[in-house]
């Protein structure tokens, strides 16, 4: 008996290895991990960084299959998936996103309050390069700029 095949579809500004551990914890080696343009790949010449273009992506991604899929997305992997479940549930036997609040109308992106002091530059200089003190392995977003929360 043939497995359902699972893809699993990844954010910004992760790339494909977040899904290593989740794999190993399901045992689901053959799992197919896709990056979106831009996303840890390089996007192709001319792609518009449009959530549509991103949904008409994963979509001719799925249609490789030509079988329904159980499709996870995280970040903004899963506003990928839940566009494209909303568009061609056609290709997908199961979704799961992590990233449904973005659709509501009062939705206002994640913003992180940073203590005066924490903040300092690192290598770069520029504002998507900056680094906070104490708060290791994560990510806030300011004024759309990432901030890498690094170790101390």
């Amino acid at each position: 008996m043939s497995r359902t095949p699972l893809v699993l579809v990844h954010g910004n500004p992760e790339s494909a290895v977040i899904w290593g551990p989740l794999i190993g914890e399901l045992d689901r080696h053959d799992a197919v991990v896709l990056s979106p343009p831009g996303f840890g790949v390089p996007a192709p010449r001319g792609f518009d960084s449009l959530t549509t273009t991103y949904r008409d992506w994963l979509a001719s991604q799925l249609e490789l299959f030509r079988a329904p899929v159980d499709l996870v997305g995280h970040d903004w992997g899963g506003i990928h998936v839940a566009a494209l479940a909303m568009s061609r549930p056609d290709l997908i036997r199961s979704w799961a996103s992590d990233a449904l609040g973005v659709f509501a109308p009062d939705y206002a992106w994640q913003s992180c309050r940073i203590p005066k002091g924490l903040l300092r530059p690192t290598p770069g200089g520029d504002a998507t390069s900056r680094s906070v003190r104490g708060l290791s392995g994560r990510w806030c977003w300011r004024k759309y700029a990432a901030v890498r929360v690094a170790a101390s």
